[in-house]
């Protein structure tokens, strides 16, 4: 299906005539990595359900290896039925050893996440020693909401 909307800030910088390239504030906090088919490690979120207060979801990562990592995060939106990936799609990402990342994305109508419905976050990794968590904010600023907290030991491989 087509790509939903972004929900970051819609800033663009034109590099030449006609030619538009998002802003920073569109893209992950990390240079995508060269996409790999398979990944030794697939762990899972498990279902997760919003607060009433919730303003946005993020995930983040901690690579406590000691040497660079390439890993694969998606988003899946679950109703009934089938699960589908959530704005912006899959990302395939590369940290350096001891480093971070994350992606806050947008809750309510037209947004990547919507009330009423739950989330699972899969990650994708050669190594256990990238850790994965979750939580969500009553804001846009990490403000966390207490109890939302996925951690890392939670994730299940699957």
């Amino acid at each position: 299906g087509d790509p939903m909307p972004s929900t970051r800030s819609s800033t663009t910088s034109k590099t030449g005539p006609g030619i538009a390239v998002p802003g920073l504030a569109d893209q992950p906090r990390r240079a995508p990595a060269a996409a790999k088919a398979c990944y030794r490690y697939t762990l899972t979120s498990g279902l997760f359900g919003l607060p009433a207060n919730a303003q946005s979801v993020d995930w983040m990562v901690v690579n406590d290896s000691p040497f660079a990592l390439t890993f694969r995060v998606t988003v899946f939106k679950v109703g009934v039925g089938a699960k589908t990936a959530v704005a912006p799609g899959t990302l395939t990402l590369a940290l350096a050893a001891n480093e971070a990342t994350h992606n806050a994305n947008s809750v309510g109508a037209g947004k990547p996440f919507a009330p009423g419905f739950y989330y699972e976050v899969v990650v994708e990794t050669d190594d256990l020693r990238l850790l994965p968590s979750v939580h969500v904010w009553q804001d846009h600023t990490n403000t966390v909401i207490p109890g939302t907290l996925i951690s890392p030991g939670t994730f299940v491989q699957v």
